[in-house]
């Protein structure tokens, strides 16, 4: 499989969009330089759709917007950056215990309509129990694994069938199914997340990606694991990792920046000059890790330095390695 590069979008903001902030509406405008026809309406989003255009034009395969507690909406981001940039896939992480699997699954085909089979699923849901109280989510932590599962089979069901009735623990539906123009349409890419084996058990089944945080432990026992759980299964998905990233020219300005940031030594984070950073991502690679999926402090920048000087010097090198 080709290598491939996810940008994670910053959907509750970074160090970068406090320059945002400062245009939203009521704020006085410091720079005179400024013509844009909204007036005091320039959000942050504007920078989002930066950060998504940046990912396009040096090419990164997708972006990915986040869910966090006190973040933007993944969905509405998602949605909105579709009509920002043409050829990126656009994922969407939530949780399958915030709402109805059929209507999870009416939303997506429909995005997949006006967006050309862009759209993706990163499906997780929180370990902590104060973060799912705090969504209305009020699940047990040892039956998270349960209820993703019928998430899952309802919404590949209603997708795929027109007359789907399922009855489980956690979602129940009578003679579903998706007619007229949302009918033969696929889901979504699907993404999903852990290290037990429940985690891994489910993903064989049903994932169309796993991704792994960059310092999981045993990670190429994991992967091994997981490949010989789709080898089961009579399937193969993708391998993802997820980690920060601090690029720089110059690599002890690097770990400078790494330092100054609060991530010196940081197990989740890849730090270093271009040529540095190439080698550590070709070393992931012959590990099994089929897709990389960043963030960085400073979004944009990042995003610039990784797309422009990273992945030409990876993909070159990947197809010799080829």
């Amino acid at each position: 499989m080709s290598l491939e590069f996810y940008w994670t979008l910053p959907t509750s903001g970074d160090r970068r969009s406090r320059a945002f902030d400062q245009l939203g509406a009521g704020k006085p405008v410091y720079n005179a330089n400024i013509r844009d026809l909204r007036g005091n309406a320039y959000t942050n989003f504007d920078y989002l759709a930066q950060v998504a255009r940046a990912a396009e034009l040096t090419g990164f395969d997708g972006v990915i917007a986040a869910d966090n507690l006190d973040g933007d909406s993944a969905w509405i981001i998602a949605g909105t950056i579709a009509r920002e940039v043409t050829r990126l896939k656009l994922i969407a992480q939530f949780s399958s215990g915030l709402g109805s699997a059929v209507y999870a699954a009416k939303q997506a085909v429909t995005f997949q309509r006006y967006s050309a089979n862009r759209f993706g699923w990163a499906l997780t849901t929180s370990e902590d129990a104060a973060e799912r109280r705090a969504l209305g989510d009020y699940i047990d932590k040892g039956k998270i694994a349960a209820r993703l599962e019928e998430f899952l089979i309802v919404s590949k069901g209603v997708a795929s069938q027109s007359k789907f009735t399922f009855k489980g623990d956690y979602f129940e539906v009578l003679d579903g199914g998706f007619g007229g123009p949302l009918s033969g349409l696929a889901l979504p890419e699907i993404t999903l997340r852990g290290t037990d084996e429940a985690a891994l058990a489910l993903s064989a089944k049903y994932a169309d990606v796993h991704e792994f945080d960059l310092g999981t432990d045993d990670l190429d026992g994991k992967i091994a694991q997981l490949d010989a759980l789709t080898d089961a299964e009579g399937r193969h998905i993708r391998i993802a990792l997820k980690a920060r990233i601090i690029p720089h020219p110059d690599g002890q300005q690097a770990l400078t920046d790494a330092r100054r940031a609060g991530f010196e030594g940081d197990s989740h984070t890849l730090t270093g000059d271009f040529l540095s950073l190439t080698d550590q991502f070709l070393t992931l690679s012959d590990r099994g890790i089929d897709r990389f999926v960043l963030h960085a402090p400073r979004s944009l920048e990042a995003a610039y330095q990784a797309g422009e000087h990273i992945l030409p010097l990876v993909r070159a090198s990947a197809r010799k390695a080829a």
